[in-house]
């Protein structure tokens, strides 16, 4: 099963004294929707997420230069080790009802994954399952209809065999060594 680590991408990061200001340009330069908030070993103390900005500032109206991270920033962060399976992943998502994540390992960040990407890795494994479950039925199918020849063709040579039963022996003999000769290079 994969894990996290396999998609995961760079956490963006700010400290809990940046303006919201700064938070935006960060999330606009790197192209993000959220960014971690760190203390001064690095370690992650909240997350502010683009929905933050939209409604603990700008809804509440309050004035991005004067406003901190440590402010508006969802604190207690939720982290999971960057090691964690997919479907474990998923389920703790939904559990604490986020769609973000900073990855630990070693218990430093090493980056942030995201329920979209979750569900995107996801949809790319179903589709291989899919890819792999029809090779396996189309494979089947022409097995099945390679079988079915070949006992086609063995009835065919049975019919053969049985109508020059009653022509003479060294004819009959000669025949269906032939056929036999045919059948042989056939299957192969």
């Amino acid at each position: 099963m994969r894990s996290a680590e396999e998609y995961e991408s760079t956490a963006v990061t700010v400290r809990p004294n940046a303006d919201v200001r700064e938070i935006a340009d960060e999330m606009d330069a790197h192209a993000v929707g959220s960014v971690v908030v760190v203390d001064s070993d690095g370690s992650p103390i909240g997350i502010v997420t683009d929905r933050d900005l939209v409604l603990r500032v700008v809804a509440a109206g309050r004035d991005p230069e004067k406003t901190e991270a440590s402010d508006v920033m969802s604190s207690p962060v939720f982290t999971a080790n960057r090691r964690t399976p997919t479907v474990e992943l998923l389920g703790m998502l939904e559990e604490r009802g986020v769609r973000r994540v900073p990855l630990l390992e070693g218990g430093k960040l090493v980056g942030l994954v995201s329920l979209d990407d979750l569900v995107m890795e996801l949809g790319v494994q179903c589709w291989n399952i899919s890819e792999a479950v029809s090779s396996e039925i189309r494979e089947a199918a022409r097995s099945a209809r390679g079988r079915r020849r070949r006992e086609a063709r063995r009835e065919t040579l049975d019919d053969v065999r049985h109508g020059l039963s009653n022509a003479g022996g060294h004819l009959r003999k000669r025949v269906v060594g032939e056929l036999r000769d045919l059948l042989d290079r056939i299957d192969d």
